[in-house]
């Protein structure tokens, strides 16, 4: 009962990420009901008439639509939520992780952000299949997701670090069920001697067996559930307890088809008592299996939890760079292919300005593997400008890049790239010539540097050749430059700051509209997305980690268990040998070499079909794995052989 409340509070704590992830989709706090995910680039409007319609439809129908955002303006890595109409929402709320402060902000956050994203329904939906289906017909793409504690369990199952942790509450009661069935097999089979009908002994044994498992899952629940109402807020506790219950019956009941499968593979029988047979003899062949399965998930699960591990902290570092993005926008372009041919001179000049007032951070990437070409060592070339280098090297270490002399790569540079710069060159100069004139360097040793890619995502290369443009303008023509830029390749530093560029270059909205052009181009932040993608990983590593844990405990159990069936049934035989003054060593040898090499056996299988890259924390596992096996058998011998001394075996 203890260790089954050890492993119902894993659960519980599995059940306070998933009502966390649950809270953070659907904020408990502000009446969360549905979420939309709305994307109107094949729509028929502009940004400004997306937010008109979305709000008016909210204002009509009583919606209640939230906008989740970034909170950019501040310190935090956390979201806002920005109401389309003033209603009833409360300014601040608290969040069920109680880290932080949710903030529900007014419809002026959205002024240079983009309409799509996702959005909550907070008010009421009886029309929210009528907004469906207005946004459709319009050429919006609509993902309605309603708030779902079974979805939001089942989303969480996918992700690796909780499906270990269920997996390995699963192997943790297997070892229990097999711990409680060896100490009633001599119980059984005198039970069977006294007539008793096997059925219901099997009842009886597997009776107690949940019984001592509900008695400890249902002292969890409420402390835990009180814990939850106290330190959280009662308004939490529903769903909490809803998926700490689900997940409890699903250990339960796979707890009991386990033991039965044991209970039946070990059939209660008078024999081994008549034969003078241990009686636990019948689990031997269970207890191996579960042994090998439960050593086999810990060596499965180490790579990929230290896997995770590293990952989070790559992550960290995203994350990291995605704030120092935070002010950063990038041109949309809300109007026809001939419209926007027709502004390149002017987005040429924009950018002239904005290079000249040091707004301007540029990176575009071309990958080996994508472009199809030969870059010798370097998986990638970047090229990018000062500012760019300033932005992503904000928290480097110094001398976070060294250059790279022009003739070690000019030849490959010029092979490979100077056809395609002597497209984008502005005054017919060969691409060679310009590339000639730009600076060379590459990522040091430990060191990896953001690049762009299309869209406004990052990449994080160490083998990256980075090529740094003295100017944009005078090296790329407009054509080009406006391509670049509708890309989201040339960002702009502040939103003031691009809209003063815009009015002094003619393309602010009211400036494109006297001179006849039906499309506008916006101001869109670019780090939006980035920082909301990056935040879910943080709950991954320490749930893997603690589950990683539950299957060593799990394993410890099992081999400790498979051991003393092994001691008991060779205790006719280990203690005269004992006696005569053999060595522990000695007696036990054949048994430990055995486990020894089928756990060899298994580590090399593991290793084939993973292939880890975290190959030390696999040898680790292993490593642990063979040291138990030796003192589970050293234990259990020295068990049975004082047991024989007292007459207690």
């Amino acid at each position: 009962m203890a260790v089954a409340g050890a492993l119902f509070s894993l659960l519980a704590l599995v059940a306070v990420i998933v009502t966390d992830l649950h809270d953070r989709d659907f904020p408990q706090a502000i009446g969360a009901h549905s979420r939309l995910g709305l994307d109107f680039g094949e729509s028929q409007f502009s940004d400004r008439e997306a937010f008109a319609a979305l709000a008016q439809m909210d204002a009509d129908w009583n919606l209640g639509l939230v906008r989740i955002a970034p909170d950019l303006a501040g310190g935090s890595d956390e979201r806002v939520f920005v109401a389309l109409n003033d209603g009833s929402l409360p300014a601040t709320f608290r969040w069920f992780s109680g880290t932080g402060t949710g903030r529900v902000v007014d419809r002026d956050r959205l002024a240079n952000s983009s309409p799509d994203g996702s959005y909550l329904v907070t008010g009421e939906t009886a029309r929210l299949v009528e907004l469906e289906s207005r946004l459709r017909s319009a050429g919006v793409r609509v993902n309605r997701t309603d708030a779902s504690v079974t979805d939001s369990l089942r989303f969480t199952m996918r992700e690796g670090g909780f499906a270990a942790a269920v997996l390995a509450a699963f192997a943790l009661i297997a070892a229990l069920a097999l711990f409680w069935l060896s100490m009633k097999a001599r119980s059984r089979a005198l039970r069977v001697l006294g007539g008793c009908p096997t059925l219901r002994i099997q009842a009886q044994d597997l009776g107690g067996f949940v019984a001592a498992l509900l008695v400890p899952a249902a002292a969890v629940t409420l402390a835990a559930a009180g814990y939850v109402g106290l330190a959280r807020g009662w308004l939490y506790v529903s769903v909490f307890v809803k998926v700490l219950a689900g997940v409890e019956v699903a250990v339960i009941a796979v707890s009991l088809l386990v033991a039965l499968a044991m209970s039946a593979s070990a059939w209660p029988s008078a024999t081994m008592l008549a034969t003078r047979q241990p009686a636990v003899k019948s689990l031997r062949s269970a207890a191996v299996v579960l042994q090998a399965l439960t050593f086999l998930l810990v060596v499965s699960a180490a790579g990929p939890a230290w896997s995770a591990y590293r990952s989070s902290s790559a992550t960290a570092a995203e994350m990291a760079q995605w704030k120092n993005l935070a002010d950063q926008v990038a041109i949309r372009f809300g109007m026809s292919d001939e419209e926007m041919t027709s502004l390149e001179p002017r987005i040429g000049n924009l950018i002239k300005d904005g290079e000249s007032a040091g707004a301007v951070a540029f990176s575009y990437t071309f990958s080996a593997e994508e472009w199809g070409g030969d870059f010798g060592e370097y998986s990638a070339v970047t090229f990018v400008n000062q500012r760019w280098l300033d932005l992503m090297t904000t928290s480097a270490p110094e001398n976070a890049l060294t250059p790279v002399p022009y003739e070690h790569v000019n030849g490959m540079v010029s092979r490979e790239l100077g056809d395609q710069f002597s497209l984008f060159s502005r005054d017919r100069r060969s691409g060679e010539e310009l590339l000639s004139g730009f600076g060379y360097l590459r990522p040091a040793d430990g060191f990896r540097l953001p690049v762009g890619r299309g869209g406004g995502s990052l990449s994080f290369l160490a083998d990256v050749l980075v090529v740094v443009m003295p100017s944009l303008h005078s090296a790329i023509n407009d054509q080009n430059l406006t391509s670049l830029a509708s890309g989201r390749n040339i960002l702009f530093t502040g939103v003031s700051t691009t809209q003063a560029l815009f009015e002094r270059n003619g393309l602010t909205a009211e400036a494109l509209s006297n001179r006849g052009f039906k499309g506008e181009l916006g101001i869109v932040y670019v780090a939006e997305d980035g920082i909301l993608r990056a935040q879910f990983m943080k709950y991954l590593v320490c749930l893997m980690n603690l589950a990683l844990v539950a299957l060593v405990v799990a394993f410890t159990v099992a081999a400790a268990i498979s051991a003393l069936i092994t001691a008991l049934l060779h205790a006719k035989r280990d203690f005269p040998l004992r006696l005569s003054g053999r060595s522990w060593a000695r007696i036990l040898q054949s048994r430990v070499v055995k486990e020894l090499l089928a756990g060899a056996a298994l580590v090399c299988l593991v290793a084939l079909f993973q292939r880890p890259d975290a190959v030390g924390a696999l040898l680790v596992a292993a490593l642990f794995g063979m040291l138990i096996a030796p003192l589970s058998h050293l234990w259990a011998a020295n068990w049975c052989f004082s047991g024989v001394s007292r007459r207690r075996i």
